[in-house]
């Protein structure tokens, strides 16, 4: 720890979390986190917390933009607190925190990111707990990532998404069980990077232009074609099962052999979790299907990991050689290692 006590930033951008109702809708971020961490008289007496609030918004208006200024203001407090918490609405959450691990890599505390489904003026609130645990974690917790603190749970930011609109249980990680527990001690289920004297890398530029297109029943390639002569960059395209393409019908693969000679990568995502089971299956099931498609399947990545990380990607090369390398490497904890799996494509 850098300080006797610990010493944490609580930067809030709005959200139910910060929200208080008014005329039948919500104002976000008219409950600062000064005052929600005012609520919880403990967090004071044991650490020594500053806060500021850089946005007030539905995080459903959040954009790359506000991406890239969040991090920028996180890397910069870096260096003066033992850890920083976000706050910001359900949403877009898992979009924000996975930019955030690829843009600030190399950490050495926790960046926390934690929300809330229940305003802090409601009686029945998750937002204090969820605050609390979250600056209980950043302050106290032997980790060096970008996490996520949700409902007790420690979840890894770049393997989370939000599965449950209206239920406190809103976050859950694609590799089962939680990365750690908040319970009378924090409990880690898994590796993970711990707190060092590392200097923290920033990353400055994404990738706009890029697009995600979910396959479904009867998909028909040319819409892909014009997403390509729409201008994006890089596409996303979300697959069945392993990541499964509907192949029979030559749409898809003429779309694909476009694309390529149009110089926009294709990336195969699932559009579920994987299981456990993945490593087993995907050779025989996804590598034989496509085999001799210019594609880069990302295996047991997910879809919104794979939409940040592509757009962190394409600000930094545009060699399709090169993409490929990048998309399939793990840098935050986004992708399992399997040097077999990865011989596939």
């Amino acid at each position: 720890m850098k300080h006797k006590k610990p010493k944490i930033l609580v930067i809030g951008t709005g959200g139910t979390i910060s929200a208080k109702p008014h005329n039948g809708a919500y104002k976000y971020g008219e409950s600062t986190q000064e005052e929600v961490i005012n609520m919880i008289p403990e967090l004071r007496e044991r650490f020594d917390i500053d806060t500021t609030n850089l946005f007030r918004m539905d995080s459903a208006d959040m954009e790359p933009a506000h991406w890239l200024t969040l991090a920028n203001t996180i890397y910069y407090k870096m260096k003066d607190y033992d850890g920083i918490v976000v706050s910001m609405g359900t949403d877009t959450m898992h979009y924000a925190d996975t930019a955030t691990a690829f843009l600030i890599q190399n950490n050495n505390i926790p960046i926390v990111f934690t929300s809330s489904l229940i305003d802090p003026t409601q009686i029945n609130t998750d937002a204090k707990r969820n605050l609390k645990n979250a600056i209980y974690v950043a302050a106290t917790a032997d980790i060096a990532e970008t996490i996520v603190v949700f409902n007790g749970n420690i979840l890894r930011a770049t393997r989370t998404k939000k599965v449950n609109a209206s239920e406190f249980d809103a976050f859950r990680g694609s590799n089962n069980l939680p990365l750690g527990r908040i319970e009378y001690l924090i409990k880690f289920n898994k590796t993970h990077k711990k707190r060092s004297n590392n200097k923290p890398k920033l990353y400055t530029k994404l990738e706009t232009q890029i697009g995600m297109i979910k396959v479904y029943p009867g998909y028909n390639g040319e819409r892909l074609k014009r997403s390509v002569d729409y201008g994006l960059k890089g596409i996303i395209l979300e697959g069945f099962g392993l990541g499964n393409l509907p192949l029979m019908n030559n749409s898809m693969k003429d779309a694909i052999k476009y694309a390529n000679k149009k110089n926009v990568p294709i990336i195969i995502t699932s559009d579920c979790f994987v299981g456990r089971n993945w490593r087993e299956l995907y050779k025989a099931d996804i590598g034989a299907r496509l085999k001799g498609l210019k594609v880069i399947p990302v295996y047991d990545m997910l879809t919104e990991t794979a939409y940040v990380k592509l757009m962190w990607v394409l600000a930094q090369t545009q060699e399709f050689s090169e993409i490929k390398k990048m998309m399939q490497k793990n840098y935050c904890g986004e992708i399992s290692d399997d040097l077999t799996i990865k011989k596939v494509i």
